[in-house]
């Protein structure tokens, strides 16, 4: 990518914009190549220049994490936002290894949001738990929004489907699965105080509307995060990593 000013110019306003965040995204891209980084930084601070935009004279030298002081700010005025998958990953993620799963199953009831889904296969790689399961609408890693969140922790995570929340308990109260739903009910337990049994199964439910009656009926124990703030509630997937935290922590799962 190179403009003359003159080409530059031609652009509107839009095109501009556009110009100045594929470089952006190019420079951050190629961080690591030193000859092509500053190659880049140069072009991008000639175009800087040619829309009225100054940069620091020691732009060119700048460190990764001065790049970014200067160019999140001009993403979010240009309106653009990164998201998780997008971000540059400055350290790796280590080689697979085979490593003992956790006995814990995730139930997923209708969830509604790929991104949640993507999000909790993530965190469930992370905790090494055994196996999702997606129930009725919930989103599968076909789609191609949970494949992004996920950000290839779909491939490592046993996933089955069923057409609904009920059935799924069914068949896992039939292999000795004690099954536990995670929802905010005066009856629910305080989940630091619960002692998870071994194998079990979370319920996550729809971020709306939550667990169903239905569902509640037939599970084994009902539990709850304890918070305290204005809001009720928390995002299904921020949920998700804490009681994986909390069951994990209590089956000394880090020692």
């Amino acid at each position: 990518m190179k403009y003359s000013e003159n080409k530059f110019l031609l652009f509107n306003q839009i095109k501009q914009q556009k110009v100045l965040l594929e470089f952006i995204r190019e420079i951050e891209q190629n961080w690591s190549n030193k000859e092509q980084r500053y190659q880049l930084l140069e072009e991008l601070s000639n175009c800087l220049n040619f829309a009225g935009i100054k940069a620091n004279k020691d732009f060119l030298r700048s460190t990764f994490r001065e790049f970014l002081d200067f160019s999140v700010p001009l993403e979010r005025q240009f309106g653009k936002e990164i998201k998780d998958d997008n971000f540059l990953i400055l350290k790796q993620d280590g080689e697979r290894k085979q490593s003992k799963q956790i006995p814990l199953c995730l139930v997923l009831d209708n969830l509604r949001s790929s991104f949640n889904v993507g999000s909790i296969f993530r965190t469930a790689e992370c905790f090494r738990v055994s196996k999702l399961i997606l129930c009725g609408y919930t989103a599968t890693p076909q789609n191609l929004k949970v494949q992004k969140t996920a950000m290839g922790t779909n491939k490592f995570i046993e996933w089955e489907q069923f057409p609904s929340t009920t059935q799924a308990i069914k068949i896992l109260k039939e292999t000795g699965v004690r099954i536990y739903a995670l929802e905010t009910t005066s009856n629910a337990k305080n989940i630091g105080e619960m002692e998870f049994a071994k194998p079990c199964a979370l319920i996550l439910g729809n971020e709306a509307l939550g667990i169903s009656k239905e569902v509640l009926k037939i599970v084994d124990e009902i539990v709850t995060i304890p918070i305290s703030g204005w809001k009720n509630s928390l995002n299904v997937g921020v949920t998700a990593a804490i009681c994986c935290y909390e069951i994990s922590r209590q089956w000394e799962e880090f020692e």
